[in-house]
């Protein structure tokens, strides 16, 4: 039975089979993306394609879907890899060097230590070594400048700055910078072992990358980081088709070039084409979702969809099985989660790394040995005076934004779940109850950015965590950056409903 294509997939088919010229694909949340991509590479006339995609998880299953799912018009000599961009590199590397892998984090430790001095503290090995990781895997080119404020900036928005004891000590931000830098440098030079972050660092630094596909597919281009799409445009000889939806571009401070449609789109010359048709959201969801992506469209097959509202105590007792509750910050899902494990609701926080800084946090700030919680909020609220403080002062005015805004919200969770708790051993036990991971059915809360690639058939939205935003209309202009992304968070948060909507009034009691 031949399948019946929307006019949206026949436009990007076309454009794979005969089109000339670079493609981009703006694929809003739930319109079939994955599989007008494994379809349209199919129907490509050249000889060997790279599908790059976003991570391994992915890679997999466009891999498995082309090999599983071969299309009526595919050439019969196809040779499509599906791969993430980071193997695309160790390939390079390959080229060039005999190499092994290192999974046990060894190199970049080595490198730390070289770039510090002998008798460094622990803490501060393990934070370079962490800082100069990240900086080879999102900024490579950092390594062939000297500025070290940009490596300031990466060290907030992963939480890599120094505590404030050894800060005193001579430890400043700074200097845990200039040694991040030094060890980049470092990592340049030949090497019989390297890492995950010397996949993309080594090839772009020494210029290993060559063209070795006739044609390249970009899936999840607006989560790509800067560096990830110079390989990706390295590696091709011919034809590119980036595809990605620019409005849920919400992964800026974890290194994702946010304007990379756009960017890329001048870069290339590319024609643009749409795949804005939802299967996924009832239609009233998607006319709330129109609110800040104004062409977005549901299928005429699609249910209509309810969108309501609650208040909080009632929105709780509506919860059930399945559902996703959804907060722009993790802080505000304690209470709520609390709230529902109380009614005997199997419920957990998505972000077992979250209970691990938190469990970290809480045992830097008391005594050692100390078994009650009564000096905690003192304590933390110090903390958080001092934090702001020191950022503020250190920090550009985005990145210092940034990591104030993460150190509220640490503070808000130990806060709500030590209100619960009786003692350090009841906090330690609360902390990994909610933050399981245990599988089984159950109510997912989880913040918006970790719920991306997710959807339910009810989502429940925490409204009052939510940025107010501002509305941009489809040329992007208006407002900066940071504002469109935050109603970038609000569309990927009311786009994972696929049958109910329910935005949530007020806060705990």
């Amino acid at each position: 039975m031949t399948r019946e294509w929307s006019a949206e997939q026949l436009d990007i088919f076309e454009w794979g089979s005969r089109g000339d010229g670079n493609l981009e694909v703006i694929a809003r949340a739930g319109t079939g993306k994955t599989t007008t991509i494994t379809e349209m590479v199919q129907r490509m006339p050249e000889e060997r394609v790279l599908l790059a995609a976003f991570n391994k998880s992915i890679a997999t299953e466009l891999q498995s879907r082309i090999s599983s799912q071969r299309s009526e018009f595919a050439v019969p000599w196809l040779n499509v890899e599906a791969r993430t961009l980071s193997s695309l590199g160790f390939r390079f590397v390959r080229d060039h060097a005999r190499v092994k892998l290192d999974e046990e984090g060894e190199r970049a430790r080595t490198l730390a230590l070289g770039a510090l001095p002998p008798g460094s503290p622990r803490q501060i090995i393990n934070l370079v070594a962490k800082l100069h990781t990240k900086a080879r895997e999102i900024d490579p080119w950092l390594a062939l400048d000297d500025e070290v404020q940009p490596l300031v900036d990466l060290a907030s928005s992963f939480d890599l700055s120094p505590p404030e004891e050894l800060e005193l000590l001579g430890w400043t931000s700074e200097k845990i910078a200039e040694s991040a830098l030094c060890a980049m440098k470092a990592a340049m030079a030949k090497t019989p072992i390297i890492d995950f972050a010397d996949m993309v660092f080594l090839p772009l630094v020494h210029g290993w990358v060559r063209p070795m596909f006739d044609a390249v597919v970009v899936d999840e281009a607006q989560d790509m980081s800067v560096a990830q799409l110079a390989l990706s445009i390295g590696a091709c000889s011919g034809r590119m088709c980036v595809v990605g939806d620019d409005r849920q571009a919400i992964y800026g401070f974890r290194g994702a070039d946010s304007g990379s449609l756009e960017r890329l789109r001048v870069e290339l010359r590319a024609k643009v084409l749409g795949l804005k048709t939802t299967y996924r959201c009832g239609k009233n969801i998607v006319r709330e979702a129109q609110q800040i992506v104004p062409d977005f469209v549901a299928h005429d097959s699609n249910g209509d969809g309810i969108v309501e509202e609650l208040a909080y105590a009632k929105a709780l007792e509506a919860v059930a099985i399945g559902d996703f509750v959804l907060s722009r910050k993790n802080a505000p899902l304690v209470s709520a989660c609390m709230a529902l494990l109380r009614r005997g609701v199997r419920a957990s926080i998505k972000g077992r790394d979250i209970a691990g800084s938190v469990l970290g946090l809480v045992r830097k700030l008391l005594p050692a040995g100390a078994r009650d919680l009564d000096e905690l909020p003192s304590l933390l609220r110090k903390w958080q005076q001092r934090e702001i403080e020191r950022t503020q002062k250190r920090l550009s005015e985005q990145a210092a934004e940034e990591r104030v805004a993460f150190v509220l919200d640490q503070s808000a969770i130990i806060t709500a779940i030590s209100e619960e708790s009786d003692s350090v051993r009841d906090f330690e036990t609360r902390c990994d109850e909610l933050f399981s991971d245990d599988g089984g059915a159950s109510v997912m809360l989880s913040s918006v950015h970790r719920a991306k690639g997710l959807e339910a058939d009810t989502v429940f939205l925490l409204r009052d965590t939510f940025k107010s935003g501002v509305q941009v209309g489809l040329d992007g202009n208006v407002g900066g950056a940071g504002l469109i992304e935050e109603d970038n968070i609000r569309y990927v948060a009311i786009t994972r409903a696929k049958k109910r909507l329910v935005w949530v009034n007020g806060v705990a009691a």
